[in-house]
């Protein structure tokens, strides 16, 4: 990094380490730092992932191929778990040792969790595409329940002749941000299909800009 690239580097350190961002900012320091992080995994496949949204490819692309062909052998006697895309460790150690490597200090999980957070906000309604037909097969929707907050795939699944939706979580992070009260007993998560969700900040506070829950 020449010194103007390091002086705007260390503003956005700053900016995430006093959680004074948004998801705004986490998408331009995502932008910034492309060419730098071709060796870390999390944060080149979930950059180019926000870039390149529909027309995602490498890592992220294999892992919804394959939570298509597990949706698909739903029924069949062939049972898979579909894990997240990233966990919330393989997130933070991304982007600590990115930190890290331009001698910077490691964040907190606090502010991992905010970060998860602006990325599940980035990531809600892009289109999911087959990786053999290229043809639309569902979508991504920001989901909230009282515990955790969600990135949610939807897709559908063909049985005896009726498509059947299928949600899966796609990252998750816990709700440290909003009280929702719980849908039922279970705590199933809200999914806003139709409204489009924004992570904002206020005076230092990071807060959700979700429609009125019942």
């Amino acid at each position: 990094m020449d010194k103007k690239e390091r002086q705007l580097l260390d503003a956005y350190y700053n900016q995430f380490a006093e959680r004074k961002f948004d998801e705004k900012d986490l998408l331009s320091f995502l932008l910034f730092v492309r060419e730098d992080v071709e060796d870390n995994k999390v944060l080149k496949e979930l950059g180019d992932f926000i870039v390149h949204r529909k027309n995602y490819q490498g890592y992220v692309k294999v892992f919804f191929d394959d939570c298509q062909e597990i949706i698909n052998n739903l029924g069949k006697g062939k049972k898979k778990k579909i894990e997240n895309l990233f966990s919330f460790k393989e997130i933070r150690n991304g982007f600590n040792a990115f930190f890290i490597e331009q001698g910077l200090e490691k964040l907190p999980p606090e502010v991992i969790n905010d970060f998860i957070l602006c990325l599940i906000s980035l990531l809600q309604n892009v289109t999911l595409v087959s990786g053999i037909s290229n043809k639309e097969v569902g979508h991504l929707s920001f989901a909230a329940s009282s515990k955790e907050l969600f990135l949610m795939g939807n897709m559908k699944v063909l049985h005896k002749g009726r498509f059947i939706p299928v949600t899966f979580p796609v990252l998750s992070v816990r709700n440290m941000y909003e009280t929702i009260k719980p849908q039922d007993a279970n705590d199933t998560p809200y999914l806003f299909d139709n409204e489009i969700i924004e992570v904002i900040n206020s005076n230092g506070e990071i807060m959700i800009t979700f429609p009125t829950l019942v």
